[in-house]
C-alpha cells in the first residue's frame, strides 16, 4: 500500500481514503471523478464475494452459513447446523 501511494500519489493526485477526497473536492468543486472513490469499494467487494462464491461452489465448501468452518461438536446458531 505504502508503494502504491508513494508511485501512484504523485502522478494522479490519488488518495486511498474517500473522505479524504471528498474533503479535497469540496472547496475546490472537482467532482469529474469523485464516483469512482465511492464505488469502487462496493464493486471489489461485489467481485470478491461473486468470485469466492463460484469458486467455493465448485469445491462444495459453501454452506450459505455466516461461519466458513462448523465444529464437530457444537450446533451452530446461524443456520440450524447439528454435529
Amino acid at each position: 500500500v505504502a508503494l502504491y501511494i508513494w508511485l501512484e500519489g504523485p502522478v494522479s493526485g490519488m488518495s486511498m481514503n474517500p473522505a479524504r477526497t471528498l474533503a479535497s473536492a469540496l472547496p475546490g468543486g472537482l467532482w469529474q471523478s469523485l464516483w469512482i472513490y465511492l464505488t469502487a469499494p462496493c464493486l471489489g467487494m461485489w467481485l470478491a464475494a461473486w468470485l469466492y462464491r463460484g469458486w467455493a461452489s465448485r469445491a462444495e465448501v459453501v454452506s450459505g452459513c455466516a461461519k466458513l468452518c462448523h465444529s464437530a461438536d457444537v450446533p451452530c446458531i446461524h443456520c440450524g447446523y447439528q454435529p
